[in-house]
């Protein structure tokens, strides 16, 4: 959905966050509570379009920062309500707002 090569490989889980190191790249393991992970293909390793979106959007926003995505596009069959079913599971009613608006953001700019 991104054209960009990152810097780093950002992932999620419900285990504790850490940098981990590799001839690949770094990986970066940022921790979700457990009502926010899953969301993945049938493998379980590799979230869905919808979902790997809003988990960035939750991390950038969980730390005070900002996900920008000039580049964004959305896949065929893209489930835009998804996004908000994810968001309504977050428990903090600020950091909802944040994810929220952030997404419909996102969603306004792409092209």
């Amino acid at each position: 959905m991104i054209e960009q090569l990152p810097r780093q490989i950002s992932l999620v889980s419900p285990a504790r966050p850490r940098r981990i190191p590799t001839s690949l790249g770094v990986y970066v393991v940022h921790r979700l509570a457990p009502r926010l992970f899953g969301g993945t293909e049938r493998s379980g390793y590799l979230a869905r379009p919808e979902k790997a979106l809003f988990d960035l959007v939750y991390v950038r926003a969980a730390a005070g920062s900002r996900a920008y995505l000039p580049e964004l596009s959305l896949p065929e069959g893209f489930d835009r309500g998804e996004l908000s079913r994810w968001s309504e599971r977050i428990d903090s009613k600020r950091l909802r707002t944040l994810v929220s608006r952030r997404l419909r953001e996102l969603l306004r700019e792409v092209v």
